[in-house]
């Protein structure tokens, strides 16, 4: 069976109604004409199962909200059974929780149509559904039965649902190209991703860039690392960012032992670390120019020889 031949027989039932469809219809109105914001999508995947799509779609159609899917507002994963030679037996129907969180009520429906009539292709065509002319499945039978449940309940069911704006709220992980590719858009040599993962020889327009750029891309922002991740660092990495940000402070530290000397904000002048240093260098017999920089604990104040730092920190303050 053809994505179009299933999606006539579909259409067919709405023409009239049976009384099942009639019950199911009766009970989304009832939910849609609520106020409450908020959508059981599994009640309404099991009345729009009865309406639209012949009773076919329970129980071999699990749907669920995904906190990680970013990229698009609805997929279908298709699932294979390793007990029945490996066949495709179920699929997950996944509603993006970070994008639609925030949308219209009618959108979360309109994308839970939407991946319900690919998960009634997948199971009416013996998992052969139509990819269409661009691949992404939304061929001559998608539109037909599409354009039905729209014309039949009011519906706006379309073939793309990305809602840009949001998905590009979530491309944290940017890296800029250095090449000539950074003066031409519409991307200006950016490349915005959702997880942390360069550019490479996995993507598609690499090889292309690669001739007619040829730039090297270097990673300018990243997203904060929450309380639970940083947690999950290795010892190792996690002593690694801190020995990044120690450096920057010692930069800073002796930035601010060259300026000239004179109060602070907290009464105490700039060089009073440096002429108690020179005090005793000067009565344990070295010269000035021998003498070492000390500077404070970031963490305990305590003052130390600049090449001791580092050691304090792991052994005092690292755990």
């Amino acid at each position: 069976m053809t994505d179009e031949d299933a999606a006539l027989q579909a259409i067919a039932t709405l023409d009239p109604l049976s009384e099942q469809q009639e019950e199911a219809k009766a009970e989304i109105n009832l939910i849609l004409s609520s106020e409450d914001p908020f959508i059981d999508i599994h009640e309404l995947f099991q009345l729009y199962n009865v309406l639209y799509f012949r009773s076919l779609l329970l129980p071999r159609v699990e749907v669920s909200w995904s906190a990680r899917l970013t990229l698009c507002a609805g997929i279908c994963e298709l699932v294979r059974d390793p007990g029945n030679g490996n066949k495709y037996t179920r699929i997950r129907l996944k509603l993006s929780e970070p994008l639609l969180k925030f949308r219209p009520r009618s959108d979360v429906i309109n994308t839970l149509l939407h991946e319900a009539i690919h998960s009634y292709f997948f199971i009416t065509t013996s998992w052969r559904h139509s990819r269409g002319e661009d691949g992404t499945g939304h061929g001559a039978g998608f539109l037909l039965l599409a354009d039905g449940i729209n014309n039949h309940g009011g519906y706006e069911v379309t073939v793309y649902h990305t809602f840009h704006d949001e998905v590009d709220s979530y491309r944290t992980h940017v890296w800029q190209c250095d090449g000539v590719c950074r003066l031409q858009a519409p991307f200006f040599g950016l490349v915005k991703r959702s997880m942390n993962r360069a550019p490479g020889k996995g993507d598609q327009w690499w090889a292309r860039h690669q001739v007619e750029c040829g730039g090297t891309f270097t990673k300018t922002a990243e997203p904060e690392l929450t309380k639970e991740q940083a947690e999950r660092l290795s010892g190792l990495k996690r002593a690694g960012r801190q020995r990044n940000k120690i450096d920057t402070w010692v930069g800073s530290e002796k930035q601010r032992s060259d300026r000239p000397s004179g109060p602070t904000k907290e009464g105490l002048r700039h060089d009073e670390p440096t002429r108690k240093r020179k005090a005793s260098t000067d009565a344990s017999g070295l010269t000035e120019k021998h003498a070492k920089v000390m500077i404070s604990c970031p963490i305990c104040e305590e003052y130390l020889v600049e090449d001791a730092i580092n050691e304090h920190l792991d052994k005092m303050h690292l755990s």
